[in-house]
């Protein structure tokens, strides 16, 4: 029956149980008599005692080396602290710096908007009085033009207006009312607002002012290709005539001279002098926006010392 085979099982399982049980028990038995008998050797406990300290020298050691750890490990977190601490300095100083450097630009560029700004009103306040003064110049030379009995010009027409006053002047200016440099040399040019000379800037043009250098593949042209001074003659008589005609509509010419120079910045400058203030300024006025040989006309007044430095012909 089922019942009954399970019991016996049961049963049989439980037998083994306790002879194991009593095996593992005298087992156990033996070991201790066996470990108490070996206790009682010299030999063996010598053996214990080795191994106690083997074991306890393994201890020290161990715990030696997990000092030696530590220690490595809180030098190598000192280091990193203080490497961290470094950087962080590092970094603050050079953020310092970057604002530092920002304040400054801001500091320097609102120094310079300020400037500018500055400067915008200065060269419009400038720009209005010279306005205001060309304005009342001009009325005043008008007046003077236009009204037979003032017979001498107002002395602020008579003014001379200056580049760099506190420079001593250009020599070459001076003498030839023409400088290379222009507005750009740093000596003092004096320039007068009203005079009896007029000067007109590159009013004569012939190629042969022009400075030309020869190709080689026309080295061998023929001579009479070439212009000589007949032509250069002829056709200045023919200027001369030409504008002399129209400038003695202004008045009585004194001396009219051309500039025979090849420097660009001298090249066909004509200077004409009238017999007084008065004949020069209608002159002035009335060749301003005038056209000649297709350029139009750039016309001064001059205060020239001598002739024979404003018209050299080198």
């Amino acid at each position: 029956m089922p019942g009954r085979k399970a019991r016996r099982k049961l049963i049989k399982k439980q037998q083994r149980k306790r002879r194991r049980q009593k095996h593992a028990k005298e087992r156990d038995k033996l070991e201790a008599e066996a470990e108490n008998q070996r206790l009682m050797q010299p030999e063996y406990q010598k053996w214990l005692q080795e191994q106690e300290e083997m074991q306890e020298f393994q201890r020290l050691a161990d715990e030696r080396e997990r000092q030696l750890a530590e220690e490595s490990w809180l030098q190598r977190e000192a280091t990193a602290q203080r490497q961290f601490r470094m950087d962080e300095a590092k970094k603050r100083q050079e953020q310092e710096e970057v604002e530092r450097l920002q304040r400054e630009q801001a500091k320097e560029r609102a120094e310079r908007e300020e400037q500018q700004r500055r400067q915008r009103e200065e060269e419009a306040r400038k720009a209005a009085k010279a306005a205001a003064e060309l304005d009342a110049m001009m009325e005043s030379m008008d007046e003077y033009l236009n009204n037979p009995r003032i017979e001498k010009p107002p002395s602020h027409l008579l003014r001379v207006m200056e580049t760099h006053p506190e420079e001593r002047p250009c020599e070459f200016f001076s003498r030839t009312n023409c400088c290379r440099y222009g507005h750009a040399c740093t000596f003092n040019h004096r320039r007068p607002m009203l005079g009896r000379i007029l000067l007109i800037r590159h009013f004569f043009n012939h190629s042969m002012l022009q400075k030309r250098m020869t190709h080689k593949e026309y080295d061998s042209a023929e001579e009479h290709l070439e212009l000589t001074e007949q032509d250069l003659r002829h056709d200045y008589d023919e200027f001369f005539n030409d504008a002399v005609e129209e400038l003695r509509k202004f008045g009585t010419i004194v001396n009219f001279r051309t500039v025979r120079n090849t420097l660009e910045h001298l090249r066909g400058h004509v200077f004409v002098e009238y017999t007084n203030e008065r004949s020069a300024l209608r002159a002035f006025t009335n060749l301003q926006g005038r056209y000649y040989a297709s350029k139009r006309l750039n016309v001064e007044f001059s205060n020239l010392r001598t002739w024979r430095g404003a018209v050299c012909g080198t």
